[in-house]
């Protein structure tokens, strides 16, 4: 898959790294600038990878069959777990990560949404409404703000990066191919990284969705969701084995994070929202799962809260009335009424009757719900860290990039924890 430059390059990447060393040599370990780049050449370019893996909570970690991740978190920094923004499902929480805000915030409230305002509702089996910026523009992800500063970026299936958003899309994107094989997925942004460092990225972003998928189907204790972890952790051998033939590797900073965890939903675990609601038929049922909700139309809110709070697997507000923890209930797109189920319960309509084994979307504090988050590079501490909220990995990325972050509700935290 590589150029014919790739012999240069190879050469090129033997030069770097004795540059590197040099330099490291003479860099006291004592006197750390705020600058990152500092130690480096000038002609050598610093590169940022933001790698999701759908779906991947931290108990996976501990099965043995994912190598590659423990490598780099034994030498960099390694999180208990990352707790997700409210509701723990895909695109909200991808659009927070880049972003530092919650989705009250940045407008990408659930996987499907309406809005008066924009024609199509948003689904995520619509390519133009993925595509469209008037879903996005409400927040600014990171490689829109690097791009706007002179940097490049390759982003591979970001959700988000199919939309020029304020105007504006990375160098590389692709509409998405949930076809695509991990490895595939790998050895495109490879093809994308195999550039001059003048043309190539300063901040690049990578997606697996298979641990998600296999997650949904089969459950998160399948042997299906096993061989998930085996095929993205070839992938990420091959990817950084490709790093590191592009001579990049002492250049490069991973941040690797999941956006939720995942756990059991029994086949008799579900709550019949359409019989509990069923005198109240002008109701409109926006979001099933874990995270249901519906606008009232012409019903009455009273009454139908009254008959909601009979269910004892479930809790349901008035969107003015998400408790505040949740940082969630202001923004138009969201229904009149959310509701919430316990972990391990679903809820769903008639129309929704298909069992899927594996769910998320719950409230995102239990174990179950977490993401993980490891670091690696040559300006990454050896660390193991607490919980901590997924949005505040945005000031990292930013810290990380030397550029300044939008307006955000993060916790710059990690910056003084995670690096050196």
């Amino acid at each position: 898959m590589f150029k014919p430059l790739f012999f240069y390059y190879k050469i090129c990447a033997v030069v770097c790294a004795c540059i590197f060393l040099l330099n490291a040599c003479t860099f006291s370990a004592d006197n750390h600038s705020s600058d990152i780049t500092q130690d480096l050449s000038p002609d050598l370019k610093p590169l940022v990878i933001l790698i999701s893996i759908d779906g991947f909570k931290p108990e996976y970690l501990g099965r043995g069959l994912t190598p590659e991740l423990l490598e780099l978190a034994n030498n960099g920094s390694i999180a208990k777990g990352l707790i997700p923004s409210f509701p723990s499902v895909t695109f909200p929480n991808h659009y927070s990560l880049v972003t530092g805000l919650y989705p009250d915030h940045h407008g990408l409230v659930n996987n499907s949404m309406k809005d008066l305002s924009i024609p199509e509702p948003f689904k995520l089996s619509s390519k133009t409404a993925v595509g469209n910026p008037n879903w996005w523009n409400e927040a600014t992800p990171i490689w829109v703000t690097a791009t706007r500063l002179g940097k490049k970026a390759s982003i591979l299936f970001w959700p988000g990066s199919e939309a020029p958003i304020n105007g504006i899309q990375a160098q590389d994107w692709l509409v998405y191919d949930n076809g695509m094989s991990s490895q595939s997925r790998a050895k495109k942004l490879l093809e994308w990284l195999n550039r001059p460092s003048s043309s190539r990225a300063d901040f690049a972003t990578l997606y697996f969705s298979e641990v998600d998928s296999a997650g949904h189907q089969f459950g998160s204790n399948s042997p299906e969701l096993n061989q998930s972890l085996k095929n993205v952790n070839e992938a990420l051998r091959i990817f950084i084995a490709g790093i590191d033939r592009l001579g990049l590797r002492p250049l490069t900073t991973f941040v690797i994070v999941s956006d939720h965890g995942m756990t059991e939903v029994d086949s008799s675990n579900r709550i019949r929202i359409d019989q509990v609601l069923k005198e109240y038929p002008n109701l409109s049922y926006e979001w099933q799962g874990p995270t249901a909700a519906f606008n009232l139309v012409n019903e009455n809110q009273n009454a139908v809260m009254t008959a909601l709070a009979k269910q004892e697997h479930m809790t349901c507000w008035p969107k003015s009335k998400i408790p505040r923890a949740y940082h969630f209930g202001s923004h138009r797109r969201i229904p009149d009424i959310v509701c919430l189920a316990k972990l391990g319960w679903t809820i769903s309509s008639q129309n929704y009757l298909i069992h899927i084994p594996g769910q998320h979307g719950f409230d995102p504090n239990p174990e179950d719900m977490h993401g993980i988050f490891i670091a690696s590079g040559y300006k990454i501490k050896k660390t193991t860290l607490g919980l901590f909220e997924n949005i505040d990995v945005y000031p990292l990325l930013c810290k990380l990039l030397q550029i300044t972050p939008e307006k955000n509700d993060a916790n710059p935290h990690l910056i003084a924890e995670v690096l050196k």
